[in-house]
């Protein structure tokens, strides 16, 4: 899309079909938990083993009148010690917005705290249902049934210690910058594979191979304007196969689609009948990391310049931020940045992706730390050390745009 003839049909024929699965299976539409269905999957656990523990009749027995209020008790006391740790953890979600950004989300979407609220009530479950099933027998029970509620009792327990301190790790600078780095290196290297063949050019609207089929339909968002999370590639390759179209997208992941705006182009030799085109596309008020390779760089860019503000005067956390930023762009120094079109299995072209481009990744990734933490000599310093590095290992034909921003 965005590369002279000549260029693509080289990166296409050295990518080859290995490269094109590996990327279709990086761009697959990784799932949102849905926390109300794992929730609730606990809780009918819970019931169903309170219900039938009871019932069964084995090793050493204990008279109803012993196990029910013990069982009860327990119910009781969960409740007041899940509200505490969720109030407590809801301290934390406030304080990243507030401190470090409104866009950082690792710890609301974070699967182990759904995970834990779904094991709480189903603690809470199962010591209620077994307290009255117990009750309800007015027989002796086996001591099977307060000893499980005991041990997933001390489960919780672990359960609470290892999300607080979960917690109270991410209320620390560094560490936060840490994770934003591993979950950005995740994504950066799960796309880009490819050494670096050739030097890129955006992708633009304007930008067409000849060898495509002419464009025959554009498609635009008729829906409210809101955040591309994620794209399923998979999805929208078997749908250019049934189409037997090329589905050139106009927007990346990370984005905003705006209401009215043309996000895709169909070319085919005839206009295609009802394309199902919308259902690849996940969209939300914020963005992800699944295929987003720019937000971690944009959640480095809220730490530091908070931090530089003169409110808060702390250039040596924009410093710190740079050594993340470096980590990040030095893995895709040496990597093709544009990776072709994706083809279906007989190698016929049928998906164009438009992704961040070498000066995207310094715009984000470098610029705007700069420019806020221009009255700071030590980012200054390090900003100038962060290029001269990377000059030191990107090839000659990205020097250009490094150098220019030497300070």
């Amino acid at each position: 899309m965005g590369e002279p003839r000549g260029r693509q049909q080289s990166l296409r024929a050295w990518k080859g079909q290995d490269e094109d699965a590996n990327l279709v299976r990086s761009l697959r539409r990784r799932r949102d938990l849905h926390a109300g269905i794992v929730q609730l999957g606990y809780v009918a656990v819970g019931f169903v083993l309170g219900f039938l523990l009871p019932m069964v009749q084995i090793g050493t027995t204990l008279e109803h009148g012993a196990a029910a209020p013990m069982l009860f008790g327990i119910a009781g006391g969960f409740i007041s010690f899940v509200a505490l740790v969720f109030s407590l953890l809801f301290l934390v979600v406030q304080y990243a917005n507030t401190t470090v950004s409104p866009r950082l989300t690792l710890f609301r979407d974070d699967p182990m705290v759904w995970h834990a609220f779904g094991y709480f009530a189903m603690v809470f479950v199962y010591c209620t249902v077994a307290g009255l099933r117990t009750g309800i027998r007015g027989q002796q029970v086996t001591v099977v049934v307060p000893a499980v509620g005991i041990v997933l009792i001390v489960i919780a327990l672990a359960i609470s210690r290892a999300i607080q301190l979960r917690a109270l790790r991410l209320l620390q600078f560094n560490a936060i910058m840490e994770e934003i780095r591993a979950r950005g290196e995740e994504v950066v290297a799960s796309l880009y594979r490819m050494p670096f063949v050739s030097d890129e050019t955006a992708v633009g609207p304007g930008h067409a191979d000849p060898d495509l089929p002419p464009a025959v339909l554009e498609l635009r968002w008729q829906r409210p304007t809101t955040m591309l999370r994620q794209v399923d590639v998979p999805a929208l390759l078997s749908e250019a196969v049934r189409l037997d179209a090329f589905i050139a997208l106009r927007c990346r992941p990370g984005e905003e689609i705006r209401r009215g705006q043309v996000f895709a182009v169909v070319h085919a030799t005839r206009p295609p009948a009802d394309p199902h085109v919308f259902e690849a596309f996940s969209v939300g008020t914020d963005r992800a990391f699944a295929q987003d390779p720019l937000l971690a760089f944009r959640l480095l860019d809220d730490i530091a310049n908070r931090a530089m503000s003169r409110t808060t005067n702390d250039p040596a956390t924009g410093v710190q931020a740079l050594g993340c930023v470096y980590d990040l762009i030095a893995l895709v120094a040496d990597r093709q940045l544009q990776l072709g079109m994706i083809t279906d299995a007989d190698g016929v072209p049928r998906i164009g992706l438009p992704f961040p481009t070498w000066e995207d990744f310094l715009t984000v990734g470098v610029d705007e730390i700069a420019y806020h933490g221009s009255e700071h000599p030590t980012v200054q310093a390090r900003v100038r050390e962060l290029l001269e590095d990377l000059v030191a290992i990107t090839p000659p034909e990205r020097h250009a745009a490094l150098l220019a921003r030497i300070p």
